[in-house]
């Protein structure tokens, strides 16, 4: 009996020594959970395709790390409540990380520079972090990235298409479709469009129209702009979204094919729409790249990664503007 009892002992014993082998001790184990990395993502507007983009590629990195957790806040395109949201994020100290596509960068400066003093890690896309809408190099100390395409070389690219389209004609009436006229981004953008179309003589600017962002809105606009002028030569607008309106607007009143279209962003419908013949030229934009680029940046510097001010501006295989001649081996990033 003896002998049967210290054997079972021995057996369990044996046992008991093999599960604690497996198993990790917790004081180890909470040693080797990675503590949940809270990213704040701040849109401008969670309704506009390029927005849902950058979501995209943050949640593609996201999803590589399973400790990352993403809370989207949108703006809805007003600077006012994209600035509450900051700062109601930085009373709540929940968040480790802030990933920021902002409706205007200069507004927001002061709330940033408070969460990068208290250790929140700060990246930045598209509109610039800071006071200066035309600087895309990290302007705010401490902020990890900036990634993106500047407004100002951007509106000296769609300037370039229109001097293309306008060739041989004079006249060239052109209509200005920009999301919103007055955000300083837009400004920003409008003054490197100028910059190139203004030295042309025979091109003529003669109206500029909120677009919104979206097609819908940009379809009424231009139709506006038809009725009074039906003569019109090229609609070159901010956003391909826009150029996707407007086409419509065209084909409604009889015009299609008769109006150049020189869009921004190179979606998937403007890659067709170039294809087709229906639209001249786009500027190149990688949301999702920008949107990977940023979040994979702030997941490093959670992590300890040391490195702040890192500028970013995604490569395209094809250059910054998109034609007939190489958007063939283009891969749109968003919609319009």
């Amino acid at each position: 009996m003896r002998k049967t009892f210290a054997t079972a002992v021995a057996v369990l014993v044996a046992a008991a020594a093999v599960t604690a082998a497996l198993t990790p001790a917790a004081s180890g184990s909470r040693k080797q959970t990675k503590a949940t990395i809270n990213i704040a993502v701040f849109l401008a507007s969670a309704a506009n395709t390029y927005w849902e983009a950058e979501l995209l590629g943050a949640k593609q990195i996201a999803a590589k790390y399973p400790n990352v957790k993403l809370t989207v806040f949108d703006a809805k395109f007003t600077t006012n409540v994209q600035v509450s949201q900051l700062r109601d994020a930085l009373v709540s100290k929940k968040y480790q990380a802030w990933f920021i596509g902002p409706n205007d960068g200069g507004p927001l400066t002061p709330t940033i520079k408070q969460a990068i003093k208290q250790g929140v890690k700060v990246g930045c896309s598209l509109v610039p972090c800071g006071p200066n809408i035309r600087e895309v190099h990290v302007q705010i100390p401490g902020q990890v990235i900036f990634a993106g395409l500047g407004f100002y070389p951007n509106g000296q690219l769609l300037g370039q298409g229109v001097v293309k389209a306008c060739q041989g004609i004079n006249p060239c009436k052109v209509l200005w479709l920009p999301g919103l006229p007055t955000l300083p981004l837009e400004v920003a953008r409008q003054d490197g469009l100028y910059s190139i179309i203004k030295p042309h003589s025979n091109i003529k600017v003669i109206a500029t129209a909120a677009g919104g962002y979206l097609a819908a809105p940009a379809f009424t606009a231009t139709q506006n702009i038809l009725r009074a002028h039906p003569d019109l030569n090229v609609v070159v607008s901010s956003g391909d979204q826009m150029i996707a309106g407007a086409y419509k607007a065209e084909q409604l009143a009889g015009l299609a094919g008769k109006v150049a279209n020189i869009g921004n962003g190179c979606t998937f419908e403007a890659k067709q729409l170039i294809l087709a013949d229906k639209e001249q030229a786009c500027s190149v934009y990688l949301p999702i790249s920008e949107g990977r680029d940023v979040v994979q940046a702030l997941v490093n510097a959670v992590n300890g990664s040391t490195k702040t001010g890192i500028y970013v501006n995604p490569k395209s295989p094809i250059g910054r503007l998109g034609t007939k001649a190489n958007i063939a081996r283009f891969t749109p990033q968003f919609h319009s």
